[in-house]
């Protein structure tokens, strides 16, 4: 791009856009691969693979190697995890004894279930009694 200046000088300026080996990554990934351009912006467009691809892990449940994904770091493919795992736990603790969540779940489970039946016991009991009087 050339500017004159009625002076009778000129100046020459030149934009490049300067992309390092992690940008054109990320730049070819969101193209080939969901089909987005790239905004211009290095940062925002990190931001957006990075979202992407943390939906992809959440719907691969966390369990896929780490080269699948540029942004998503092991640690967060491991809290993806563990937040599975401790959504399978709560819908059957019993699958799950040795963990900590699933004692405790579990335990609670067997807490009520004792409750619960004392409690039909006492009922049953009172109308036993309540039928021992009216039938003498």
């Amino acid at each position: 791009m050339s500017i004159k200046v009625d002076s009778g000088y000129s100046a020459f300026f030149s934009i490049s856009v300067v992309r390092d080996d992690e940008w054109q990554r990320i730049i070819d990934r969101l193209w080939h691969k969901y089909g987005i351009r790239s905004t211009g912006s290095k940062a925002a467009d990190k931001a957006k693979l990075h979202e992407l691809e943390i939906k992809e892990a959440e719907l691969l449940g966390g369990e896929c190697d780490c080269g699948r994904f540029l942004t998503v770091e092991r640690s967060e493919l491991e809290k993806i995890r563990n937040k599975r795992r401790d959504k399978k736990i709560e819908k059957d603790p019993k699958n799950f004894p040795n963990t900590e969540k699933g004692a405790k779940i579990l335990g609670e489970q067997l807490y009520l279930a004792i409750k619960m039946k004392k409690e039909h016991e006492d009922i049953d009991n009172k109308k036993k009694r309540d039928n021992k009087y009216y039938s003498g």
